[in-house]
């Protein structure tokens, strides 16, 4: 066994792949990077990641080996932290600054999220109210979306310090959404429930995930994937029963009926909905302001791709092509600025994720409608897996860019 202060270098890789973990890395951007910083060390690391676990072996010039595990449990994504660590790795120039990764490293996972509390409210309530646009609503889904999502997020937030009740968190917080979209009727009576209701729990619909998911089966991080693949669904089918318990006691406490629906949105109020998105995407993804304009830009490109080319050859190859597009995109915006590709690629792939799609299958299941809902989720499976596979495929051909340079600062 070794002694108390021996082997630094694979302790700080552990730390490094937990770090990575915890700021939602999947799996083989983890285990690339903790074998990049091992190979500038001079050691041969080999990571493996999955949902709530990590481990790390380094290999000496010797061949001696040692293995170290953690436990680790799922979060959030944190795109600042990201970057950050993606920086840290590339700056390792080997074990002589050993002792200064370990200084950057602790200061990295020290630094509070640069949004939280009422900013994080204020993001999630624009996302709510511009997904509600983009679900074909009218003014008063985005109006009413908009204040269940400030609660959904306000909610969130609370439910985030009960570490005991973590795991009925996604029930507990759709059912109070429902509750309040029923009561917004009362209010607002011109408008589609269902519509108000799915843009205020967008933040958890684990579209995104599901794809990540995948991407990671395609990569060959099989247990991985499978995990989060699990995860997700585990996810949507709470969500399914908080939605089907609050609207059922909305139902009976507060009978309204709708007048109808809405008219959608204009088509320039649709795609400035659009570039609101992705200005609310950098506070869901925990990312530097300065990123907003590119997050913007980002979710515009997807969705014109996307809808223009599944107009003319389905939605399937509308996701595969607009996956491309973003992905290589992304490659580009690092080749000419330095700054990282995520910044482009993870905003346009989350607008193009099928969360809600995979949701309104599971809500049709509930309602025992099960030729349609099998259909819509069989769906949302082949458009996840047409954007984890346009991403890839982007990723392999582009020509490797300069290292990420940029600070990422709040």
């Amino acid at each position: 066994m070794p002694t108390p202060g021996d082997h630094r270098l694979d302790r700080f890789l552990l730390t490094l792949a937990q770090s990575l973990h915890a700021s939602g890395s999947p799996a083989h951007d983890t285990e690339r990077l903790v074998g990049e910083l091992g190979a500038r060390a001079g050691v041969r690391a080999q990571c493996f990641s999955l949902p709530t676990q990590v481990s790390v072996a380094v290999t000496d010039d010797d061949g001696a080996q040692l293995v170290r595990l953690l436990r680790v449990p799922v979060a959030d994504y944190n795109m600042a932290r990201l970057i950050a660590l993606e920086e840290l790795v590339a700056g390792f120039s080997g074990a002589d600054s050993l002792a200064d990764a370990e200084v950057r490293l602790t200061a990295i996972m020290a630094a509070p999220p640069p949004w939280a509390g009422w900013r994080f409210v204020i993001c999630g309530a624009l996302l709510s109210a511009t997904v509600a646009a983009l679900f074909r609503g009218g003014y008063p889904e985005m109006i009413c979306g908009g204040i269940t999502g400030a609660a959904f997020v306000t909610g969130y937030q609370a439910l985030s310090r009960r570490a005991r009740l973590t795991p009925v968190a996604p029930v507990l917080l759709c059912a109070m959404a429902a509750l309040l979209a029923t009561a917004l009727l009362a209010v607002f009576p011109r408008q589609t429930v269902f519509v108000t209701i799915l843009s205020g729990v967008v933040l958890l619909l684990p579209g995104f995930v599901s794809t990540l998911a995948l991407a990671e089966l395609a990569t060959g991080n099989l247990l991985s994937g499978s995990g989060r693949l699990a995860g997700a669904f585990i996810t949507t089918l709470m969500m399914g029963a908080g939605v089907a318990i609050g609207s059922t006691f909305g139902a009976a406490i507060l009978p309204v009926a709708a007048a109808g629906p809405a008219a959608p949105v204009p088509v320039p109020v649709y795609w400035a909905s659009v570039a609101a998105l992705g200005v609310s995407f950098v506070g869901v993804l925990q990312a530097p302001w300065r990123a907003a304009p590119v997050s913007a830009g980002a979710c515009v490109l997807a969705l014109l791709i996307s809808t223009t080319t599944a107009a003319a050859y389905g939605d399937i190859a509308g996701a595969f092509v607009a996956a491309f597009a973003v992905a290589a995109a992304g490659r580009a915006y690092q080749y000419a600025t330095g700054r990282p590709a995520t910044l482009v690629q993870v905003p346009g792939l989350l607008a193009l994720v099928p969360g809600s799609v995979g949701f309104r299958g599971l809500n049709a299941l509930i309602e025992q409608n099960f030729v349609e809902g099998v259909k819509i989720t069989s769906g949302m499976i082949m458009t996840a897996t047409a954007l984890a596979v346009g991403t890839l495929l982007a990723n392999g051909l582009a020509p490797r860019g300069p290292a990420p340079t940029a600070k990422p600062r709040p």
